[in-house]
Formats: structure tokens, C-alpha cells, sequence
């Protein structure tokens, strides 16, 4: 089902349901073990997880009544990633995450989900600031978050660990009016 806001001409964005549970465990057991244990929340991420472990994350993470986990699907109908929007900690400043994966990055997809996200965030939802957390390491992510007109709004220092050392997370943000006088001057975030 369609539903309005979640859809453009390039993607869609859709529940998850079961059949996309092996995609994800594919990933999380591969090359976005980190990125992927960092989404699910689940505190190893050296460790693979198997199928109930990751349908365990999904339903835990979905019990907070304003947590929501979507799929990203292609005009194409191919699952190409996930995204979650958090507003259960406070409704004024969600928090959201993208991950396309690797075979469909630098197409659009993930600029084109985080502008549904935001779109929906601004226009549909009492959102003052929508905000994010990237690892110092992702680069790529970092540069994507520039490249949205996000701001970086502070650090949390040590917040996760790779090869014995300590990485910091950045918090980017981007505020309602700074998103609108973008989107209402015709160019796309």
C-alpha cells in the first residue's frame, strides 16, 4: 500500500515483513556487520547474528510506541535498504537512520529517503530538529550528511570500539525552518 509522503519516483518506502529478514541477515553476517549492528542496537558487533537474533532487535526496537523501522525499495520493487525514525525519547526532535546497501549507494537512494523521512518529519509531525549520529569512521556518511545541509551539533566521545580503539560519534542536525526555506526555494535536500 502506498501511503502519502513515503514514495517518490525513485523509491518507496514499505514495512518490513519477514522475507526481507535473510537480505538483512546477509549483511549484518557480511560486509555492514558494524553499520548494521550499530542500526539493530546490538552491543557486538564483531559477532554475526542469526535470523531470530535480528527478528529479536526488530521486534524489541518496535515495542517503543513512536519507533519506527521501513524498508527502502526501488521504482524497481528490490529491497535496497532500511531506515528507522525514533521520536519515542522526544516527539519535537526525532532521530533517524539510512542504510542503502552497497550495491545500490551513489545512485540517489539514500539522498531521495532521507528527503521522504524529512518531509514527513516537517510537514507531518511536530519535529523542531530531526537529528543523527555517524560514526567518526564514516566517512562517506559524513559527506552525505554535509551534502543535506545537516549540521554537526556535538560528540559523544567514545562510543563504540574497533580493533582495540575507541571511535567517537558525531551528532548532526538539521531544524525545520533550515530544511523549509531550502525545500520552498525548489532545491532538494
Amino acid at each position: 500500500m502506498r501511503v502519502r509522503g513515503l514514495s517518490s519516483d525513485k523509491i518507496e518506502i514499505r514495512s518490513i515483513e519477514e522475507q526481507q529478514l535473510e537480505r538483512i541477515h546477509k549483511y549484518q553476517n557480511g560486509e555492514l556487520r558494524q553499520e548494521l549492528s550499530e542500526f539493530l542496537e546490538y552491543n557486538f558487533p564483531w559477532a554475526p547474528m542469526s535470523i531470530n537474533q535480528i527478528k529479536a532487535k526488530i521486534d524489541e526496537f518496535l515495542k517503543e510506541e513512536r519507533n519506527l523501522l521501513f524498508g527502502i525499495w526501488s521504482k524497481e520493487n528490490e529491497f535496497i535498504g532500511l531506515a528507522y525514525y525514533i521520536a519515542s525519547w522526544d516527539t519535537w526532535s526525532p532521530f533517524f537512520s539510512v542504510i542503502i546497501w552497497p550495491e545500490y549507494r551513489r545512485k540517489g537512494y539514500g539522498s531521495e529517503a532521507t528527503r521522504l523521512i524529512l518531509e514527513a518529519a516537517f510537514n507531518q509531525s511536530i519535529g523542531h530538529a530531526v537529528s543523527v549520529l555517524v560514526p567518526e569512521w564514516n566517512l562517506a556518511g559524513i559527506a552525505f550528511l554535509e551534502s543535506q545541509d545537516f549540521k554537526r551539533a556535538g560528540t559523544q566521545r567514545r562510543t563504540g570500539i574497533i580493533d582495540g580503539k575507541f571511535y567517537d560519534g558525531f551528532f548532526f542536525d538539521i531544524l525545520r525552518d533550515e530544511y523549509l526555506s531550502r525545500h520552498s526555494r525548489g532545491v532538494d535536500p
